[in-house]
């Protein structure tokens, strides 16, 4: 069963905060209540404070066991967010620090059927990089696995911020691609990456280019090997790469030669 996108978005309010196109739209007390009832999945938006009051004011008096969501814009008093807590299965919420992509962009994502392979928002913590997907599913990134590559620039946490409607995240001049992220720290992303690669190129070369991208490395990163020669085993003009050949691109890698085709 596919989950719904709610927005909760009261009877004479003025133009929401946050305009869902593709959204159900609940207005009123009873909408609300019939949702709770009728739903089991459920991905739900309250964007302004009347939305988050008329929310409040219509949980049902027992939490429920169903896989809700919801997605807070506005500020909210702690006893507020722990009593939401209790009703749903996870609930990101400005109040907490978490910083989320500007409201055109935050909508995109949200509509968007990928949305779980999407970031919304995220909070910068001591040990890790807490991430939003567009499920409200929550994601620790460590800090130690943003790090410059190739001379590129370094990591900057004091300006994080989720852009290109949740495709990237940035820290200052570094950015790092959500798939990539999504690949190396979700398992079921990963698989279902791979099969849908495999699909599109089963060459080594093909594989050799992912593995090249995934760990962050440029054609003319393998010491003894041209970058065109790369390329030219990357474009499929090289078939039976050299045994010397595969050993480097492993090595430089990280991995061993029977996993190269792998990726």
């Amino acid at each position: 069963m596919s989950t719904e996108l709610l927005s909760i978005e009261p009877k004479g309010q003025a133009r929401a905060t946050l305009l869902l196109i593709n959204a159900i739209r609940l207005r009123i007390q009873q909408d609300v209540q019939e949702a709770f009832t009728r739903l089991s999945q459920g991905v739900w938006v309250a964007a302004s404070k009347q939305a988050i009051r008329l929310l409040l004011e219509s949980l049902p008096h027992r939490p429920s066991h169903q896989d809700m969501r919801v997605l807070v814009l506005e500020s909210i008093s702690a006893p507020n967010l722990n009593l939401l807590h209790a009703h749903f299965r996870f609930v990101a919420a400005r109040e907490t620090g978490v910083k989320f992509l500007p409201s055109e962009e935050l909508s995109g994502a949200l509509e968007a059927p990928n949305r779980a392979d999407l970031f919304i928002g995220g909070q910068v913590t001591r040990p890790d990089l807490l991430l939003y997907r567009g499920n409200l599913e929550p994601l620790t990134v460590p800090r130690s696995w943003f790090r410059a590559r190739g001379g590129g620039p370094k990591p900057d946490f004091n300006r994080f911020a989720v852009t290109d409607f949740g495709q990237t995240v940035r820290l200052g001049d570094y950015e790092a691609a959500a798939d990539a992220i999504l690949y190396e720290f979700d398992e079921e992303y990963r698989t279902r990456a791979k099969k849908r690669l495999r699909e599109e190129d089963k060459s080594l070369g093909g594989a050799i280019r992912r593995l090249r991208l995934q760990k962050g490395l440029r054609q003319s990163d393998f010491p003894g090997i041209s970058a065109k020669e790369i390329a030219r085993i990357e474009k499929g003009l090289v078939k039976e790469p050299h045994a010397t050949t595969l050993s480097i691109i492993a090595e430089r890698t990280g991995v061993s030669v029977d996993q190269i085709h792998t990726y």
